[in-house]
């Protein structure tokens, strides 16, 4: 009989132990020297994927769900406790990492039945924030200003989000942002440029003063929906207005949720959040000028929660 694979690579991250036979730099603030069983195992396999759909959608059945990127090499996720790789020949280590640790991350997250929403949060005196919105709204950014006037980073991209007794709670996920050049231009933060983004060439991975990688969950104080309009306003959703808000800005991977049948499971985890925390819209031209009276009117609502 076969004994377990070997995994060298340990992260605690999103509450959960991860044993990898790949190195994820990007996770390195969350390494650990836990040697126990793993609740998650990230594999590699020198076999083809196995019926991965080739025409970029997400594959169902019973080798788990499957998706495969061209070039790079194809995933399975399997029961909520594995990924599987199947590299091609060509592909580069951090073309694999980053489809692990985002596109197979957040199904195996769906499979545990976690909600792993889309944003970027902060805490800042002791509040916790997300800022959510559709692609382009500026979230990174927002962030990263948040932190230069003080916050420290809690979570970018892909995050877990769980309903709690008394408190939503937001499980940090990353020590690092990715910033457009215009928004690393802007904060004067070109000496925190850590590497090129591997698929846009005008985005950067850049180091921050302050993170809480490798923390525990924390309260979920609020969340923000960004939105493009002329003038800058924040103000309160509630009820249904909120909730559509947060499905809208927060789920990963809709087209992947819907082919898993998953849908009203993730509606219902965030229903419970967002009855949880204030959900807010902060509605601002696109425009890096106002960038300062945003964070101004993030940052005096957040001391108004008490």
């Amino acid at each position: 009989m076969m004994g377990s694979p070997v995994l060298p690579w340990r992260y605690r991250h999103s509450g959960l132990l991860v044993g990898s036979q790949i190195e994820l730099e990007a996770w390195e603030a969350f390494r650990t020297d836990d040697e126990g069983e793993p609740d998650i195992a990230i594999l590699l396999s020198d076999e083809p994927c196995p019926d991965c759909p080739s025409d970029g959608r997400t594959g169902i059945g019973e080798q788990g769900v499957r998706f495969a990127v061209d070039g790079v090499g194809g995933w399975q996720v399997q029961e909520g406790r594995r990924i599987l790789l199947h590299p091609s020949l060509s592909a580069d280590p951090r073309e694999l990492q980053l489809f692990t640790l985002g596109s197979a991350w957040g199904l195996l997250g769906y499979q545990r039945g976690q909600a792993m929403w889309h944003g970027s949060a902060v805490e800042l005196d002791g509040r916790c924030v997300l800022f959510c919105g559709e692609a382009g709204e500026g979230k990174s950014t927002m962030a990263a200003a948040m932190i230069a006037g003080g916050a420290a980073l809690v979570a970018d991209d892909l995050s877990r989000a769980a309903p709690d007794e008394g408190a939503a709670l937001l499980y940090p996920s990353s020590s690092r942002l990715k910033l457009w050049s215009q928004a690393i231009e802007h904060l004067g933060w070109e000496d925190r440029i850590i590497v090129r983004d591997w698929l846009r060439d005008d985005k950067f991975h850049c180091r921050v003063p302050a993170h809480h990688a490798g923390a525990g969950a924390m309260p979920l104080d609020a969340i923000v929906v960004l939105q493009s309009g002329s003038e800058l306003a924040l103000d309160r959703l509630t009820g249904g207005a909120g909730l559509t808000a947060v499905l809208a800005g927060t789920i990963y991977r809709p087209e992947a949720l819907e082919e898993m049948g998953l849908w009203t499971q993730q509606g219902a985890i965030a229903a419970q959040i967002a009855a949880q925390v204030p959900v807010y819209r902060l509605t601002r031209p696109r425009d890096l000028v106002v960038l300062d009276k945003s964070v101004n009117a993030v940052t005096e609502m957040l001391k108004s929660l008490g």
